[in-house]
């Protein structure tokens, strides 16, 4: 905790946490909600379109000997399997004396490296997301490039994802892309009219936000995702990029509870191991080298549910 003291202190502008609004960032979990598990691995069955007949139209004229048309369905199997996951940062002792009139050393410690953990879930999760192995594609019927501002038409992109997922026998409630993306899309001439309809230079222009983008569309979730991560190895340097990236759209279904409410997918977590959530925090003694170590760690897996609860739209973003 920092200290209250009007006292000025030069040395604790070196400390000063940089990036400090990067956990709001975050949507992993809004996308694949947290569910806990009793067993840290197993297998759950899930009735698919073709084999479970969910959509199969068959005639229902009673047969002449009395009898109506029968249905065989059956049912596949899938399976889970969570993870052990976490990072460890050291607490010296002389250190954290040292930074104490200050704040607690271990409070930060514990936040940043739950904050390293929770970047590695975040990447995770937009590869399970953005992932065209995982979800069916279609590409922008113009690409999205600053050249086609004007004529990329992202309101047609989306009610082709839309009717795409319906002829599923699927609806969404989750629009997801990155902020860059956000950014172009916001701008270009398509939507504007799709949304106001035309409005002339002497009347002004209006804005588009989130809200009123996922209203044009009757969908309740736009995430933008604002979430950034350093890939580089050394300690000196950054190589700082969008975790979410500019490839892709996704619009898709998003629930959480059990697996019979439906939704692409969940972040099950075995409870046993994380009775607390998707994190759980730990600290213990090194004597040997005069210091605590703070620990953030999960027993956890990013598990797609249902593959037919997503759609992604490929940009050709540049």
């Amino acid at each position: 905790m920092y200290s209250n003291s009007e006292v000025s202190r030069p040395e604790i502008s070196a400390f000063v946490e940089q990036a400090q609004q990067a956990d709001k960032f975050l949507i992993g979990q809004k996308l694949l909600p947290v569910k806990s598990v009793k067993a840290r691995a197993g297998q759950y069955p899930r009735l698919d379109t073709a084999e479970g007949k969910l959509l199969r139209k068959g005639s229902t004229q009673r047969n002449s000997s009395g009898t109506y048309n029968e249905i065989n369905r059956s049912h596949g199997w899938d399976n889970y399997s969570c993870e052990d996951r976490g990072m460890e940062e050291r607490v010296d002792d002389t250190k954290a004396k040292e930074m104490g009139s200050f704040f607690s050393l271990e409070k930060l410690t514990g936040k940043l490296v739950r904050r390293n953990v929770a970047l590695d879930f975040e990447v995770n999760a937009a590869a399970t997301i953005m992932n065209e192995a995982n979800f069916s594609k279609q590409n922008a019927g113009t690409a999205y490039t600053a050249g086609n501002i004007d004529s990329a038409d992202v309101p047609a992109d989306i009610d082709a994802a839309l009717e795409a997922m319906i002829g599923r026998g699927e609806s969404a409630n989750t629009i997801v892309m990155s902020l860059k993306l956000w950014n172009y899309i916001k701008r270009t001439k398509q939507l504007h009219a799709y949304v106001w309809g035309k409005i002339s230079d002497s009347t002004g222009k209006k804005q588009i936000t989130p809200t009123i983008f996922g209203e044009a569309f009757d969908i309740g979730n736009v995430h933008i995702a604002k979430g950034y991560a350093d890939s580089s190895k050394t300690k000196s340097t950054t190589s700082i990029s969008s975790i979410w990236g500019t490839s892709h759209i996704w619009v898709g279904d998003v629930q959480g509870g059990d697996f019979d409410n439906g939704g692409v997918g969940r972040t099950l977590v075995w409870e046993a191991d994380c009775p607390g959530g998707l994190y759980a925090t730990e600290t213990y003694r090194d004597a040997k080298r005069r210091s605590d170590m703070m620990r953030v760690r999960s027993n956890s897996i990013e598990k797609l549910v249902n593959k037919n609860a997503g759609q992604l739209i490929k940009t050709n973003f540049a």
